[in-house]
């Protein structure tokens, strides 16, 4: 393998590297200070705590005004080429990826809010599913040109959904807003790189995240859209592969409780695996609630369950003869 000599003297001389990183740094900052950026990243607190986007007029005017994006845009660009154009190794300060087709570049984050540039290499691309979180998103269109569709959830069932379809051409100075819990947008064809200034905010109390067969219409799957309520998923499933069967009259209380829906539905299954005298009752009990979102799904899982196997009856007496 061969090394560049510049990139195996900084094996013994740090030095360079912290100058290119602070010189990272000040563009950073020297961005962020500009007209128009200093405001923005300001407001973005308080859009990231709850405010409307009306409240904020300098985010107001960058994502629904025309020239804004572009021009604060173009002085993040001149800031950082300058900088890497004088310290070739410096990386620039911000979370960052690139699957070879799209990339990403978070720019700033506060509370529930994310400011991010993204970008699309020309190509094309299909879409075999559509998927839909419960966000807000802004986008402002500043480089490139593609065609795309806005797809919208008209009627929502529990296992499938209807969609209406909107053809539109992106391009510079386009704006759009998101209810990304029952719109999305997919990008068919780029023909010139395509290059969009994102603001995203998640619900205070996100619900799950769904994806449809773009075909059939169909759930394939959906997950929880807290990352928090996705961590005690996880834990859960995790003690289930486990077998720790003393952890079921825990995981059969967060099936009871008061949380995020998905998360009770895998903790009933989960303690149903574990311990089924447990599990049982708990999906006895949550059946049996008037009001309970899982009630009917319960009910049913229930009845299928004591038609296969009727001792389970018995346990559930046995165990809560109430």
């Amino acid at each position: 393998m061969h090394v560049h000599p510049e990139i195996a003297a900084l094996r013994t001389d740090r030095g360079p590297q912290r100058q290119a990183q602070r010189a990272m740094q000040l563009a950073c900052e020297a961005w962020r200070a500009e007209p128009g950026a200093a405001e923005m990243m300001r407001e973005l607190e308080a859009f990231g705590a709850g405010a409307s986007l009306e409240d904020c007029p300098q985010l107001e005017a960058v994502f629904t005004g025309s020239g804004e994006a572009e021009r604060l845009c173009g002085l993040l660009s001149q800031h950082f080429c300058a900088a890497i154009a004088a310290n070739p190794y410096g990386q620039p300060p911000f979370r960052n990826g690139f699957d070879g087709f799209a990339a990403s570049m978070l720019l700033a984050r506060s509370g529930r809010a994310q400011l991010l540039i993204q970008s699309r290499e020309p190509a094309s691309f299909e879409h075999d599913a559509y998927l839909f979180t419960d966000m807000l998103r802004y986008d402002a269109v500043v480089g490139g040109r593609a065609r795309a569709r806005i797809v919208r959830v008209t009627h929502a069932a529990e296992r499938s959904a209807q969609f209406a379809e909107e053809r539109i051409t992106l391009e510079p100075g386009c704006r759009f807003a998101f209810d990304l819990a029952s719109e999305m947008l997919a990008v068919e064809h780029v023909e010139q790189r395509l290059v969009t200034l994102r603001l995203v905010r998640t619900r205070d109390d996100p619900g799950p995240s769904r994806e449809y067969d773009a075909i059939s219409s169909e759930l394939l799957q959906q997950c929880a859209g807290s990352l928090a309520t996705s961590r005690q998923e996880a834990i859960i499933a995790l003690l289930g592969r486990m077998g720790r069967t003393d952890a079921a009259p825990v995981v059969a209380q967060v099936a009871l409780g008061e949380g995020d829906v998905s998360l009770r539905w895998q903790a009933l299954r989960e303690c149903l695996a574990l311990d089924s005298r447990e599990g049982f009752c708990a999906l006895g009990e949550v059946a049996r609630r008037a009001g309970d979102p899982l009630a009917a799904s319960a009910g049913a899982l229930r009845a299928q369950l004591t038609e296969t196997y009727p001792e389970l009856l018995q346990l559930e007496g046995e165990q809560c003869p109430a």
